[in-house]
């Protein structure tokens, strides 16, 4: 990613919008998932599904780290300042992260009343950052990337957070996303995916998703 910005074609970073949902969807449900009745007993597949989020939101933080935010400075220099802020509030939502997976633990291991306060505490903590950084992100960053990055980096930068995920983790990437996604994000989205994973994803993923998320809700 080393374009100089004179040379930069607008790109079109429409996904942002999408994935900030989803990753704000992940946590509100993870905490309504820890203190629903019967979550003990669902104890494993709960814990899971945090566990994706929070690999979720590194692995979308993480690529920003390496790829985004240096470019931008770069390319953007008077807008450095913003840039600078958004390295730091991830630090804070880091910070917390690393709070719940310790919490998570404790709630996978002893799943009792003041464990599942705890946990939805830190899991709150997430999200009360996250709204700050998220809303600053797309209404001051979004517009700095579509005119910085290209489009072939763009989508470099899609791939490489995606790749983060572990291989079982690859379809509940994929049903969070469509479960969140308007009906035109969906087919945008599809219509971006090879024909082999498409196929793969209508034949197999889709059915062990909706069978974990049975398995996550109880129902």
């Amino acid at each position: 990613m080393t374009t100089p910005s004179s040379a930069v074609r607008a790109s079109d970073p429409w996904e942002m919008a999408l994935i900030h949902r989803v990753i704000r969807r992940g946590f509100e449900q993870s905490r309504e998932y820890v203190l629903a009745a019967g979550a003990e007993s669902r104890a494993g597949a709960v814990a899971k599904y945090i566990g994706f989020q929070l690999d979720g939101l590194h692995s979308h933080h993480s690529t920003e780290d390496e790829l985004l935010w240096p470019v931008l400075l770069e390319r953007a220099r008077p807008s450095a300042a913003l840039i600078h802020r958004m390295e730091e509030q991830h630090a804070g939502v880091h910070d917390a992260v690393e709070t719940t997976r310790r919490r998570l633990v404790t709630w996978q291991t002893a799943p009792t009343a003041a464990a599942s306060e705890s946990l939805a505490a830190a899991l709150e903590t997430i999200s009360t950052r996250l709204a700050e950084h998220l809303g600053e992100e797309e209404r001051d960053v979004v517009p700095l990337i579509a005119a910085r990055v290209t489009q072939a980096e763009w989508d470099r930068l899609g791939k490489v957070a995606f790749s983060k995920f572990k291989p079982d983790q690859r379809f509940t990437a994929m049903g969070e996303l469509l479960a969140t996604a308007d009906p035109d994000e969906s087919a945008r989205m599809l219509s971006d995916l090879p024909a082999p994973v498409r196929f793969i994803w209508w034949l197999v993923g889709r059915r062990r998703y909706q069978h974990f998320m049975v398995a996550v809700r109880g129902s």
